[in-house]
C-alpha cells in the first residue's frame, strides 16, 4: 500500500530558482547597471515601507511599482532632455505606478499598528506602577 503524506515535503533551499532566493534581481539581468542598481534601491524603500515579512503577492507588487517607477523616471529625463516621448505612454505609465502604489501604502498602514488608545496607556502605566 501507498503511504499517505500528510505534510508538504520542504525543499532545499538549492532547487529553488535564484530569483526566489533572493540571489538574482530579475532573470538575465546584470544587477551593475545604473538602471538596476535604481530598481533595486526602489525595491528595498517599497518593501521597508510594508516592513516584516513580505508575501508573494507584496514582492510582485513591490517589483511591478519599481518597474512601472523606473520608467517614469526614464521618461521625465528624456522629457527634461527635449526628446520626443509617447504622451500615452507617460500617462498610462503614471496612472498605473499611482494605482499599484495606492495599493502598497493600503496594504502599509493595514500592517502597521494603530497607535495606542488613552485606554492603552493607562493601562500600560498601571501595569507599570503595578510592577514597581
Amino acid at each position: 500500500m501507498h503511504d499517505v503524506r500528510t505534510a508538504i515535503a520542504t525543499r532545499c533551499p538549492t532547487s529553488r530558482s535564484k530569483i526566489s532566493n533572493g540571489t538574482r534581481l530579475l532573470e538575465n539581468v546584470d544587477g551593475r547597471s545604473r538602471d538596476a542598481r535604481r530598481f533595486r534601491d526602489l525595491c528595498d524603500a517599497f518593501a521597508s515601507e510594508l516592513g516584516g515579512e513580505l508575501t508573494e503577492i507584496e514582492t510582485g507588487m513591490i517589483r511591478q511599482a519599481a518597474g512601472l517607477t523606473l520608467r517614469g523616471e526614464q521618461l521625465q529625463a528624456a522629457i527634461v532632455r527635449g526628446e520626443g516621448v509617447d504622451n500615452d505612454e507617460v500617462i498610462r505609465i503614471a496612472g498605473a505606478s499611482r494605482r499599484i502604489l495606492a495599493d502598497i501604502a493600503e496594504s502599509a498602514s493595514k500592517r502597521k499598528r494603530p497607535p495606542p488608545t488613552l485606554q492603552d496607556r493607562l493601562r500600560q502605566r498601571a501595569a507599570e506602577r503595578a510592577e514597581a
